[in-house]
């Protein structure tokens, strides 16, 4: 006979305090870093030397004429001070990365096609506000050769990695300290866009882009540990048009990937982590809009995530720069969300959206009953008649069920187990 549980409130109190900050963290109030009627996206945001938050990006009103703005917030990013123009160059200035190096000095670098084709450019700077442009850099490509879309990260000693595209793929290069940059024009995946790169605290690098796969565009990854041998690519994406991915540790540690997916009616981030490179947790929805959501950047410190991104106000013509702080939480598929009785009951990528997928050990049952709770202890009848059961899954649909926090109870005659699933919207 299956036995309803008692929830003990108490109990049940300490239990919400942590998906109640974790749902509020998926889809909370961004702050407007640069708004307005302008056209503002391609964002780059950092914590530099004097701990203020630095954020660069391109103002690009017509989509061939940007140049680039900085603005910076003394509070963690709750405020931004006003916009100011540091690169007013012909042409069209965009696709940008930054890093501050231990002497405080600002790098930048920018693609530009003032000179009648893009190729990477290079900028110093000691205050953020004042640049020395140091023109274009020798990648060892020709004029006519297209280069664009730089991600630059600063290695422990002090020599500096670039992740490209360049023409018929992605690449990679290398500038040890106080040298140049090499000129072997190192292809890590043809057909790669938007690629990004990081470095792992194990040493290895992380290497992410999108590319066509024939039916649509896809996130990938690929890993190495010496920037020449690259393991084959992963595809971390499914749906057909997924792009503009961003790679960085997290504190788990993982890696962890932000992107943008299309779901009509508009592009909204996901994010995926791993811990290895190779098998990448169920992913997860970051922002719920129906205007678009594009170009995440992002970094993470002291567990908190400091995400930035490109929100469409008026496409395809108006864009804000957005930004949003919030914890870092690890989202686990294979860990078990149990909280009683003798079956292991876990929910599959928790936080849902549009299914509540429970797994159930031990596999083989007999005589299943299953009871849907609100976060009251109330029975929720009418929502179990959207389920199903497939060997040892249970599949809640939650298209009538507001979000919130939920119970979902399983008995069989090899005992009963209780579990916590937490919808959004």
């Amino acid at each position: 006979m299956f036995h309803t549980y008692k929830i003990n409130y108490l109990h049940l109190i300490s239990l919400l305090i942590l998906p109640l900050i974790l749902a509020s963290n998926i889809s909370g109030t961004p702050v407007v870093v640069s708004g307005g009627p302008e056209n503002d996206y391609e964002g780059w945001i950092a914590r530099i030397n004097d701990g203020r938050l630095m954020v660069i990006f391109t103002r690009n009103p017509d989509w061939a004429s940007g140049d680039l703005y900085v603005t910076f917030s003394s509070d963690s990013g709750t405020t931004w001070d006003p916009v100011i123009p540091i690169i007013e160059e012909t042409g069209d200035q965009a696709t940008l990365s930054f890093v501050q190096l231990p002497d405080d000095t600002l790098c930048l670098w920018y693609a530009s096609n003032e000179d009648g084709q893009y190729g990477i450019y290079a900028a110093r700077s000691f205050d953020g506000l004042s640049w020395s442009r140091r023109g274009r850099i020798d990648l060892g490509w020709n004029q006519p050769d297209m280069h664009y879309d730089p991600t630059v990260i600063l290695e422990p000693d002090s020599s500096l990695t670039m992740s490209y595209r360049g023409p018929g793929g992605a690449y990679i290069a290398h500038r040890p300290y106080g040298d140049d940059w090499d000129t072997l024009r190192t292809m890590v995946n043809p057909g790669g866009y938007r690629p990004r790169i990081m470095k792992y605290y194990d040493g290895t690098y992380l290497y992410v882009y999108h590319r066509n796969t024939g039916s649509g565009y896809e996130v990938f990854s690929r890993t190495s540990t010496d920037r020449i041998n690259w393991t084959s690519e992963i595809q971390l994406t499914s749906l057909g048009n997924s792009h503009d991915p961003f790679a960085n540790e997290a504190p788990d540690p993982k890696y962890l990937v932000y992107y943008a997916t299309y779901t009509p009616p508009a592009y909204n981030l996901y994010r995926s982590a791993s811990s290895n490179g190779i098998y990448w947790e169920t992913e997860l929805q970051v922002t719920f809009d129906i205007t678009n959501n594009t170009q995440p950047h992002f970094f993470i410190e002291s567990n908190e995530v400091y995400l930035l991104w490109a929100h469409a106000v008026n496409y395809p013509n108006d864009h804000d720069v957005y930004f949003e702080k919030t914890t870092y939480f690890s989202v686990d598929e294979t860990a078990s969300n149990k909280i009683s009785g003798e079956l292991l009951c876990s929910v599959i990528a928790n936080p849902c959206k549009n299914i509540i997928k429970i797994k159930i050990l031990p596999a083989r049952f007999t005589n299943m009953k299953i009871y849907l709770l609100n976060i009251l202890g109330e029975k929720i009848h009418n929502a179990l008649q959207y389920h199903s059961i497939e060997g040892s899954f249970i599949y809640i649909n939650t298209d009538n069920l507001p979000a919130g926090i939920y119970f979902v109870q399983v008995s069989t005659d090899q005992g009963n187990g209780t579990v916590k699933a937490i919808v959004v919207k």
